[in-house]
């Protein structure tokens, strides 16, 4: 027998930009419904992340109409995503491209709502002028038998605009549920792209903007420079005034280093005390000037915690990307000139080319 492939129709179609049929919809709102449920009753955190990765799992259950226990669920949560590593990581961590299928979906049953909602009003305009007709109609007729049929066609009138008005408060509110989590997913793709202390982007995100450069370099030959920072005797400040003050010195470090970059240029918390800078479209001098021009920006900067100043100072290393780098081998020559102007006293700039002068 074949291995099984877990997967959904419907968020096939969104992926494949289908317009929704209402009852296919109204799946979604029957599978949400069944997962949510699962989430609940499983402690699994009500996060954006975990809808997107276990909404195919359900999905797919109710797609195939099958009767499973919760730990058939789980068996099949780790048939989807079968190593340690994903079962672990899975449930924190989601592809920009799943986020923006869930956002998608959102939208889709968004419109539809928003559809369903004037239809609603406009349907119960229609009743208010047909209750004023047969109003009228009742006020001129003598036959008793026939004001009572009208009275009894105004009360089911009146009946089916109050379920009418339930059913646009009900819609209105599921709207709004949604409004609110494409905000809170909004959020999240902000969050999982900055570093949380400093606000400037996260390792990942410096990988991500680093491969991309890497890319445009072989496409079309368009040069960039990553310089490695670091503060110099960290430990030392951490000691001697506190860890408190050592993450207002990174939260300080970051917002002056990022004032004196361009737009365009990356700044990242690489690691620890350890920033990386990308910088598209410069010249190996351009590079060098930059450097030196944060190296000073620190130098000058009055860091004060608490009323106490603390002396801060960084050591750069700067490298040009070449031919026959790659993500790795840049990052790797950055790092040699920077522990090469941490070997020369810090509080300097070293390049790549004053690594290989040394070597």
């Amino acid at each position: 027998m074949g291995e099984r492939k877990i997967e959904c129709k419907i968020l096939k179609q969104v992926r494949e930009k289908k317009k929704l049929t209402p009852s296919e919809l109204q799946k979604i709102t029957e599978i949400a419904k069944e997962e949510l449920r699962f989430l609940a009753r499983n402690n699994i955190p009500l996060i954006p992340e975990n809808y997107v990765l276990w909404f195919e799992i359900f999905c797919y259950i109710v797609e195939n109409n099958l009767k499973l226990s919760d730990l058939e669920i789980m068996g099949l949560f780790k048939e989807k995503y079968p190593t340690a590593a994903e079962v672990e990581n899975v449930l924190v961590e989601v592809e920009p491209g799943e986020k923006e299928l869930l956002k998608k979906v959102a939208s889709e049953i968004a419109a539809e709502i928003e559809e369903v909602v004037k239809n609603l009003e406009r349907h119960n305009r229609n009743l208010s002028e047909k209750e004023e007709s047969f109003k009228e109609i009742k006020e001129s007729v003598e036959d008793h038998s026939i004001k009572d049929m009208v009275t009894q066609i105004l009360v089911e009138l009146q009946e089916i605009k109050k379920q009418n008005e339930e059913l646009k408060k009900k819609l209105e509110e599921a709207n709004e549920q949604i409004r609110r989590l494409a905000e809170e997913l909004e959020e999240k793709e902000k969050e999982s792209t900055l570093d949380f202390l400093t606000q400037v982007a996260n390792r990942a995100s410096f990988d991500r903007a680093l491969s991309d450069m890497v890319n445009d370099f072989y496409r079309r030959n368009y040069p960039f420079a990553l310089i490695m920072i670091d503060i110099d005797d960290f430990k030392k400040i951490n000691d001697t005034y506190g860890h408190q003050a050592g993450d207002y010195v990174l939260q300080e470090l970051a917002r002056v280093l990022k004032s004196q970059l361009r737009a365009r240029d990356v700044i990242a918390r690489y690691g620890g005390e350890e920033f990386a800078v990308l910088l598209p479209g410069v010249t190996f001098s351009q590079a060098l000037r930059v450097a030196e021009r944060l190296r000073k920006s620190i130098e000058k900067h009055l860091f004060k915690y608490k009323d106490v100043q603390i002396p801060v100072t960084i050591s750069l290393g700067v490298a040009m990307m070449r031919d026959g780098l790659d993500e790795t081998a840049i990052v790797e020559r950055a790092d040699k000139a920077l522990y090469l102007a941490k070997r020369s006293g810090k509080n300097q700039v070293k390049t790549d080319l004053d690594v290989e002068l040394e070597e």
